[in-house]
């Protein structure tokens, strides 16, 4: 083999390589692109399945245990006590009110996935007028804030982690 041909050759290796290792490189961020995607799906799938389960509560303490309609809405739970009602509402399954969900971190690993994913709880009182308005009064409209994102395993260097941020506008209506 000639020296022309060596250089030939080494030169359509290096091409080969470089041809190769973008390849390998589109591939892995088209993997890292699915496995984002997937999380998404998961947090949505987590956040949904808070959401319901919250919409089936009793809108309040006080709403929960009266079949007579509230008319004042000063009866309700004040807004620096929305939370669990007593040390026995210490989970999910014991809540019996909307606004014990206040102030909860839950953290839950899906099946099928190694990956845990850690959900925040916020409730407030609303402005009914406007519910992106907190409002310091009690009112006859809640909203239950949530912040879902991935917290196993930790972001890799370069991987940026997204928070999926929902809420539910729950409304006191008593029809006699």
């Amino acid at each position: 083999m000639s020296t022309g041909q060596t250089i030939l050759t080494i030169a359509s290796f290096l091409f080969l390589t470089t041809i190769l290792t973008n390849f390998y490189t589109l591939v892995a961020s088209t993997g890292d692109d699915i496995a984002n995607g997937q999380d998404g799906i998961l947090e949505t799938t987590i956040s949904t399945s808070y959401l319901e389960l919250a919409q089936g509560m009793s809108f309040d303490e006080v709403t929960d245990s009266s079949d007579a309609a509230i008319a004042n809405a000063t009866l309700l739970t004040l807004p620096a006590n929305l939370g669990p009602d007593c040390s026995a509402e210490d989970s999910i399954q014991n809540f019996n009110d909307f606004d014990d969900f206040n102030g909860l971190r839950v953290e839950k690993q899906p099946g099928g996935t190694n990956k845990r994913f850690m959900t925040r709880f916020a409730v407030h009182y609303v402005d009914p007028n406007n519910v992106t308005t907190i409002s310091a009064a009690r009112t006859f409209v809640k909203r239950l804030d949530l912040a879902t994102w991935r917290s196993f395993p930790p972001a890799s260097r370069g991987e940026r982690l997204d928070t999926l941020h929902t809420s539910l506008v729950f409304g006191y209506f008593h029809f006699d």
